[in-house]
């Protein structure tokens, strides 16, 4: 079993979802990110809670998006919180 944080968005005009998986027994285990249908992106939590693990899983993903434009369905900008 596993927790999964999910937001649907729109990165560079096209509808799509950022996911982070955190382990539902164990906080930390079994963490990774995805963009869309890709492959997980696994990563070693420095973290025992959950929210500080997903607050790294998002440090994650703004690097790897930030030379995209990444909305709210409603055309504002994320803002990464």
């Amino acid at each position: 079993m596993s927790i999964r944080w999910i937001k649907n968005l729109i990165i560079d005009g096209e509808k799509s979802t950022i996911e982070i998986q955190i382990g539902d027994k164990k906080i930390g285990d079994k963490c990774y990110t995805r963009i869309n249908n890709e492959v997980e992106c696994w990563f070693e939590n420095i973290y025992d809670s959950r929210n500080d693990i997903i607050a790294q899983g998002l440090d994650i993903l703004k690097k790897r998006l930030e030379s995209k434009k990444v909305t709210y369905p409603d055309g504002r900008l994320y803002d990464w919180q």
